[in-house]
């Protein structure tokens, strides 16, 4: 049952139509039984087709937006419905460990106001699917140690309700993960990761759509970048933005392989890494030219 004062909302996303309730919202079900927990399933979609199997989850909030919306509007609609003091999120093409609801709870006992989780791959068919993992979530694989960590996984992380009250307009109607967390490491927020917090990636792509995904959060993130930015640091970024290829794949080495795992697959998808980092590089190096476009409505992930 959803109470009224839930110690935790979990938020689960989807920029897909859905047509049966995701997995995941089962799993999260059950482990729910019993604690104060309130489900949330946000999701795009211009038909009903999800509506009659949704009315046999009277314990769960089903958000439909319109099918444009993208993840930064899903999350910021299923926030405002939130009423936990602590809120998880997570992505419907994922599944979530056992015992993924009591890790959460467990980690906010202390003090920790943004904490992020594991993210293992699963059932992952192609190499690009593969290339798709290392590029956004290898540096979560297990082994992952405790502690202060630089970024959270988007599709398993979780806050502490009295953050919020800082980085609005990252917050407010639409929310920036990437931007929010940024700003509160700038007021000196430590954000954490936790390896008992462990969520399964099982997201599938053609090649066509992830090179197309991640040119267009290249240049929306280039061009919301540059909107806090004094003018002098646009031409720096964008003489700058050939080089990100680079970059982005020696940060990636850097990550994976101290894990000692998967390592002949990371070694296969290296091409397609160069592929994947090169479509980010050119869409940040548009929204250093041009500004962010219509990007910004393809973030999708």
């Amino acid at each position: 049952m959803t109470c009224a004062t839930p110690r935790l909302s979990v938020i689960i996303t989807s920029t897909a139509p859905l047509h049966d309730v995701p997995p995941c919202l089962l799993t999260v079900r059950q482990q729910s039984h019993g604690r104060q927990v309130q489900i949330i399933v946000a999701y795009s979609a211009d038909h009903a087709s999800l509506e009659a199997k949704a009315a046999g989850y009277a314990d769960v909030i089903f958000l439909r937006l319109p099918q444009e919306a993208n993840l930064p509007q899903l999350l910021g609609a299923a926030i405002a419905r939130a009423t936990g003091a602590i809120i998880a999120i997570t992505d419907a093409t994922c599944a979530v460990d056992g015992q993924w609801v009591e890790a959460i709870l467990s980690a906010h006992r202390a003090s920790h106001p943004i904490i992020g989780g594991a993210v293992e791959p699963d059932g992952l068919r192609t190499l690009v699917d593969w290339t798709a993992y290392f590029y956004d979530y290898g540096r979560f694989m297990l082994p992952l140690p405790s502690g202060v960590a630089t970024y959270v996984p988007g599709i398993n992380f979780s806050l502490k309700r009295e953050a919020l009250r800082n980085g609005c307009e990252f917050v407010e109607g639409e929310f920036w993960k990437a931007y929010w967390c940024r700003r509160l490491q700038a007021a000196g927020v430590s954000l954490q990761v936790e390896p008992t917090i462990v969520v399964f990636y099982r997201r599938a792509y053609s090649l066509p759509s992830l090179l197309r995904q991640r040119f267009h959060h290249g240049r929306c993130f280039a061009g919301m970048r540059l909107a806090q930015l004094p003018r002098v640091w646009h031409v720096l970024y964008l003489l700058g933005s050939p080089m990100l290829p680079i970059l982005l794949c020696a940060r990636i080495v850097r990550d994976v392989l101290p894990k000692r795992r998967r390592l002949g697959l990371f070694l296969r998808c290296f091409p397609l890494l160069l592929l994947d980092t090169g479509s980010w590089a050119l869409g940040e190096f548009c929204g250093y030219l041009a500004g962010p476009g219509t990007s910004c409505r393809y973030v999708r992930s």
